[in-house]
């Protein structure tokens, strides 16, 4: 996987590049990827495409978003320079992990768990919502069984055995590390400014996790000592924190 991805390198640079102009922020990256990984799971479910066709599509969308998400955070400073820095923390952090959840996921497939053809649940918003708020915390009653099954899914290492459960993870590799990837385009920029010190700053509520607050108390550090957001919590790719420069 990562041999044919470094073959199409300069190809995922020019789409990243066209996805960031189009979209313009991370938070437009993120709604645009979170709309594009229901309709790839729906379309894989409907026999709409075929599975060899899924996952081509699932590891281009994949780093592409990531490639963009750096792009955005160059702020239009070498933004190719960026991407190409970058270029083995994307492969390194995304095809692993996707690969083992691609391997499951047809495996459920071939067993039956996941049905293609399947119309007993949709992926409506409020749905995908729910499951997205509520998967770094126990399950709570939505009332909706499914929904309720996914939140767990949802999770870090969970695969999904329903079709709501798979659509939440897809757009955990789509959608959601947009984020953390903005950061680090915006990292490297602010290195290559000489800033010295940087600062994590947490959203204190009650989904911050520990690892994140404790990295809040720290205050400025020397910039490079403390992880990008999505790094080095039990948040992963749901990290809120934000970075200050000076």
């Amino acid at each position: 996987m990562v041999g044919l991805a470094t073959k199409r390198r300069s190809d995922y640079f020019q789409q990243a590049k066209s996805l960031a102009v189009k979209t313009k922020t991370w938070e437009n990256l993120e709604k645009l990827m979170t709309a594009e990984s229901k309709v790839l799971v729906k379309g894989l479910r409907d026999k709409q495409m075929r599975w060899d066709e899924y996952e081509r599509s699932m590891i281009d969308k994949t780093l592409i978003s990531a490639l963009a998400g750096v792009y955005l955070g160059s702020n239009g400073k070498d933004p190719e320079g960026k991407m190409e820095k970058t270029w083995p923390t994307v492969v390194g952090d995304m095809l692993p992990p996707l690969g083992a959840f691609l391997d499951e996921t047809q495996f459920r497939i071939d067993a039956g768990i996941l049905r293609i053809g399947d119309k007993t649940m949709d992926f409506a918003d409020s749905d995908i919502e729910n499951v997205m708020e509520d998967q770094d915390s126990d399950p709570y009653d939505t009332g909706n069984p499914a929904v309720q099954a996914a939140i767990e899914e949802a999770k870090p290492h969970g695969i999904g055995s329903t079709w709501l459960g798979v659509a939440t993870r897809v757009i955990r590799y789509l959608a959601t590390p947009a984020f953390s990837f903005f950061n680090l385009g915006q990292f490297i920029n602010r290195q290559e400014q000489g800033y010295k010190e940087m600062r994590r700053i947490a959203h204190h509520d009650k989904r911050t996790c520990a690892d994140c607050l404790n990295y809040d108390k720290q205050g400025w550090q020397p910039i490079g000592s403390l992880p990008m957001p999505g790094r080095g919590c039990r948040c992963y790719d749901r990290c809120r924190c934000h970075i200050k420069y000076r």
